[in-house]
C-alpha cells in the first residue's frame, strides 16, 4: 500500500500537480510506520527540493517514529534540526521524547527534559491540560514524570491534586509516583506528611523500597528527629528491606548538619560494621567536624 502511495504521488507530480504539505505528511507517516526510514529520508529531500515547507506535524512525525523505535538519539538530531529553524517543539512532541526516554531506561533525561521546558510548559499541570486538550493519553512514565515537575518546583498541594486526577483517571499508582510525591514532601520540610503519605502505602498494596526508606530516614535525621530514624531503621530491616550504604551515608549527612556528632559517630560505627564506608559528601562533612572538635 506505501508502494502504491508513493506511485501515486510521483505521478502527481509528472503531471504537474503539487501535492501539498497535508499530503506529503500522511506519505512521510506510512513509511515510518513501517521503518522506511531511506524512503522517508528521500520524501523529505523531496519536500525540500519541491519547497514544500515543513512544519510541526512533519517533525512530530519522525520524532514519534524514532522514540518508538528506541531511537531517541536521532529524534534528539530531529528536534535540534526543527529548532535551527526556530520552529518550537509542541506539547505531543515533549509528551513523546519522554516516553523515548523511557523506553530506553533513560528517565534522568526525561525529568530534565520536563525541567528545561520552556515558559509555557515550565507548569506541570499546564502541561497535562495541553497534553488533554492535544488528545495525547499520557502513561504512567509520563504522569510520574509530570509530578516530578510539580515536586521540584515545590508545587506540593498542585502535586497532591494531580494525584487525585491520576486515582480518577483509573492510573494505577506505583512505588516510582510515591517515591517522587514523598521526596518532594521531605525536600519541602513536610516530613510528618511524607510520614503519613510513607505509612498509608502498605493500605495501597504498596511496599516500600530501600530507596524510600533512605528519603524518609535521612529527612527524619536531618530535621533532628534520630530516634524516630532509628526506629524506621529497626523497622524497615524487620520488613526485609536490607539498609545499604546510601542508607547509612544520608543518615550520617543528616545529623552532621544539625551538629549532632554523637549520633554521627554511632551511624558511622554501624556503617563500617555492616561493610560500608562513607561517600565523599559524607567523608567530607566528617573532616569538617573532627576540625571543628580541634581532633584534626
Amino acid at each position: 500500500m506505501v508502494d502504491e502511495a508513493l506511485q501515486l504521488l510521483t505521478k502527481m507530480i509528472d503531471k504537474g500537480i503539487s501535492p501539498n504539505i497535508v499530503t506529503y505528511n500522511s506519505m512521510l507517516q506510512g513509511l515510518c510506520n513501517f521503518g522506511r526510514w531511506k524512503d522517508a529520508k528521500d520524501l523529505i529531500t523531496e519536500m525540500v527540493d519541491h519547497k514544500i515547507p515543513l512544519n510541526v506535524i512533519t517533525f512530530g512525525i519522525l520524532v514519534d517514529a524514532f522514540c518508538k523505535e528506541g531511537m531517541v538519539k536521532e529524534a534528539e538530531d530531529v528536534v535540534e534540526i526543527m529548532m535551527q529553524r526556530n520552529m518550537s517543539p509542541d506539547v505531543v512532541m515533549y509528551t513523546t521524547l519522554i516516553d523515548g526516554y523511557s523506553l530506553v531506561g533513560q528517565i534522568d533525561k526525561a525529568r530534565k527534559l520536563l525541567d528545561s521546558m520552556p515558559g509555557r510548559f515550565a507548569d506541570g499541570l499546564k502541561l497535562f491540560k495541553d497534553m488533554q486538550a492535544e488528545q495525547v493519553i499520557p502513561n504512567l512514565v509520563t504522569y510520574n514524570t509530570l509530578l516530578h515537575g510539580l515536586c521540584m518546583n515545590k508545587q506540593i498541594a498542585e502535586a497532591f491534586s494531580f494525584l487525585h486526577t491520576m486515582e480518577e483517571k483509573g492510573v494505577n499508582r506505583d512505588i516510582t509516583t510515591y517515591n517522587i510525591l514523598i521526596h518532594g514532601l521531605c525536600k519541602d520540610g513536610e516530613v510528618e506528611i511524607a510520614r503519613d503519605v510513607f505509612n498509608s502505602l502498605p493500605c495501597k498494596g504498596l511496599q516500600p523500597d530501600v530507596q524510600l526508606y533512605n528519603i524518609i530516614i535521612g529527612s527524619l535525621c536531618q530535621e533532628g528527629h534520630v530516634e524516630k530514624a532509628k526506629c524506621l531503621l529497626v523497622e524497615m530491616e524487620k520488613s526485609g528491606c536490607a539498609p545499604n550504604s546510601w542508607t547509612y551515608n544520608v543518615c550520617i549527612q543528616g545529623v552532621l548538619r544539625r551538629k549532632l556528632h554523637v549520633e554521627a559517630k554511632t551511624f558511622l560505627d554501624e556503617m563500617y560494621r555492616r561493610g560500608f564506608s562513607p561517600d565523599a559528601t559524607s567523608a567530607s562533612m566528617l573532616l569538617d567536624h573532627l576540625q571543628d572538635v580541634g581532633l584534626r
